[in-house]
């Protein structure tokens, strides 16, 4: 067994400022799996103007006039289409490479807390896609994927051998660099019910990667589940949201979620006089301590006795098991009375994110053996006692998402064992925001994101966002407006916008030498305008672009934009050299196209959207024709059908319709008329 060998190229050395980024190309090959493609009819797909095709060659434009058009390191695309014309089986060409190279890439390495990758077998496809001028591609070709950048060696991964997975894997420290100037990191979003259903995929052939083993029986086994993956520390380069089990949506936990992350967010807004939402402005954020919050962990998830969890007690100079020696490491050793609740609490909570981040992050596979929280009662020998040091000491130094809620902890015990939190003030009643960070970061500002995430309360309390409705600047509400009665609408956009800043803020966390700093992120936004007011889609785009300029994400990173949409709205906003128009699995003539950027709804509509019967409802098209017909020559037009057109000329919104059929009603009057006489 040996090494893939990654070549360092002429690009890793000009430390590059991620200025460029855009996905290009998507190129599927005649020898795909039916099964795959779908619908999908040619081989190349244009998604805007940065290459072209050269015969059968993709070739990259050197001149970038969209260079910056949406503000610095920020591209936006779109794909339009009616239902079934391929956005989706496009979309999931792409999810299915990324998820192959992934597969490839992670073998042999560990994914406790996330379910195993699987190689799609069948899947001949390529990305292209620009960084910094130069043109990368990402080729899945059957059993093999290939990476070229424009010039350098290419690097070439094996699935398999016969019937037997490949023996070679590649090693964390080769990878890490290679991919933060070579790849990107794909963050998904798509709410519709009918996406990523696990049975859709039930008949694609794909296996777990096992070295050195048969290729398994495929069976069971569905690659899209995988990519709904936590845990995993942003190693596999694409997740998709919302988390599906097996294609179904907990919408308590989405709402859980969006909850502690808006928290964060709407904190930040108020600090730089922004509104997070128009219409609304944040009234307050409280906190209330929830005591059986570690139940669930403990008992319910890892099936450890009520008594032996609930008993358990650190006393002042026990040391001889893991529990102790974790809160020794954090400098809380006999400093915490387990007699109290909120101490107990804050103690079995240090110990048990530490057992959890032990166990489930690739970064942290040396300390796997006790990562387990089963064994947070577990006797200590004197090598054990050096790991959990060890393991202590590591996440003290990592300043990532991973270590971020152990922070929010020890900020908190600190402040509650100085004093200056009292339990008695936190048992009983939920308070501000603002009087908890008095007690627990008193001299600190805290005006970058970063900064309000470490000080939050931790996860064992819940929290409750209220905000006031204004209308033309005035306040409109007589109580405080709780998220949760917010309209469907209102709330999918908190959880879309929450979604894609949480998953960004957290990617350029990452700064360990031992991790993937992925700087070029890939946003796919799939049928975005679920639930949306055409207001909201109006807005969207200039939303998304506003978070991420105000938010400093472009500072450090580059953004692709990918708009799946069937909103002339949010179609308006993106010109027509970055919009790929599909009809039946094909690209149309769109020599004749209208720009759509800025352009009349309704003739973005037409063209965009081939709306080639109008733009009125079908009931009152067959309505409206149904008395044309009976009023041309030949038609049949009794009194019945005289009250019928009056009633509609009534109806009728349009007054050039109108004025159209009171002509045609004129004519036959006339040409009766001259019948009789």
């Amino acid at each position: 067994m040996h090494n893939y060998e990654f070549i360092k190229n002429r690009h890793d050395e000009l430390k590059s400022p991620f200025h460029d980024f855009a996905i290009s190309v998507v190129h599927i090959l005649p020898q795909c799996s039916p099964l795959l493609k779908k619908g999908l009819r040619q081989e190349f797909y244009m998604l805007n103007n940065r290459c072209r095709i050269k015969g059968e060659r993709v070739v990259l434009n050197i001149e970038n006039p969209m260079q910056d058009f949406y503000g610095k390191r920020i591209n936006v695309q779109a794909i339009v289409g009616v239902n079934g014309s391929g956005k989706s089986s496009l979309l999931e060409i792409i999810y299915r490479i990324i998820n192959n190279l992934s597969c490839l890439l992670s073998r042999g390495k560990r994914r406790n807390a996330s379910e195993s990758l699987y190689y799609v077998e069948g899947l001949f496809a390529e990305i292209y896609y620009v960084i910094d001028e130069r043109l990368a591609r990402i080729s899945c070709l059957g059993n093999k994927v290939i990476f070229h950048l424009m010039d350098e060696k290419p690097v070439v991964l094996t699935a398999f051998e016969g019937d037997k997975v490949y023996e070679e894997y590649v090693l964390m420290e080769n990878f890490v660099e290679w991919a933060r100037n070579n790849l990107f990191y794909t963050i998904v979003t798509n709410y519709s019910l009918q996406a990523f259903n696990a049975n859709d995929y039930f008949f694609e052939e794909c296996y777990k990667l096992k070295i050195g083993e048969k290729k398994d029986e495929f069976g069971d086994n569905i690659w899209i589940n995988s990519l709904f993956h936590k845990n995993d520390g942003y190693m596999t380069p694409i997740v998709l949201n919302p988390y599906r089990d097996n294609g179904v949506i907990d919408m308590n936990r989405e709402h859980r979620l969006t909850i502690y992350r808006l928290a964060e967010i709407m904190i930040y807004a108020e600090k730089h006089q922004r509104d997070f939402m128009e219409g609304y402005r944040l009234h307050t954020i409280s906190y209330r301590f929830d005591g059986s919050f570690l139940d669930e962990k403990f008992i319910e998830e890892n099936h450890i006795a009520v008594d032996k969890y609930r008993n358990y007690k650190v006393g002042n100079n026990q040391r001889n098991d893991i529990g102790p020696l974790i809160l020794h490491g954090y400098g809380m050793g006999g400093r915490l009375d387990f007699n109290d609740m909120v101490h107990r609490t804050a103690g079995m909570y240090l110990i048990y994110k530490t057992l959890s981040i032990a166990s489930k992050y690739p970064a942290y596979e040396e300390f796997a053996e006790i990562g387990n929280l089963s064994c947070f009662q577990k006797h200590v020998d004197g090598g054990l006692q050096e790991q959990i040091v060890r393991l202590v000491n590591a996440i003290l130094k990592d300043k990532s998402h991973i270590t971020l809620k152990i922070r929010q902890a020890l900020h908190f015990t600190e402040a509650l064992l100085d004093g200056n939190l009292q339990p008695k003030d936190l048992l009983n009643s939920r308070f501000p925001y603002g009087w908890y960070m008095e007690r627990v970061a008193p001299d600190k500002k805290l005006r970058s994101m970063r900064d309000i995430q470490e000080y939050l309360p931790p996860s064992f309390f819940t929290t409750l966002i209220e905000v006031d409705r204004f209308v033309d600047g005035r306040r409109v509400n007589e109580d405080p407006i709780p998220i949760e009665r917010l309209s469907s609408g209102e709330r999918q956009y908190l959880y879309m916008f929450s979604t894609y800043i949480y998953h960004i803020l957290n990617l350029l966390s990452i700064q360990e030498s031992h991790r993937v700093k992925y700087r070029r992120i890939n946003l796919v936004l799939d049928e975005v305008e679920i639930c949306f007011h055409p207001e909201y889609q109006r807005k969207f785009v200039n939303e998304l672009l506003g978070y991420i300029k105000r938010l400093y994400m472009n500072r450090n990173a580059s953004f692709n934009i990918m708009i799946a949409t069937h909103s002339p709205f949010i179609l308006s906003d993106i010109p027509q050299c970055n919009i790929l128009y599909l009809e039946d699995g094909c690209v149309p003539d769109t020599s004749k196209f209208k720009n759509p950027f800025a352009a009349n709804i309704c003739d973005i509509l037409y063209q965009s959207f081939f709306l080639k019967n109008g733009f009125v409802g079908e009931y009152a098209r067959r309505k409206i024709n149904d008395i044309i017909r009976r009023l041309l020559p030949n038609g049949y037009f009794t009194e019945k059908w005289e009250e019928q057109f009056n009633l509609l000329m009534e109806m009728i919104g349009d007054p050039f319709l109108r004025m159209q059929l009171q002509q045609l009603y004129e004519d036959r009057r006339n040409r009766h008329a001259k019948n009789r006489d």
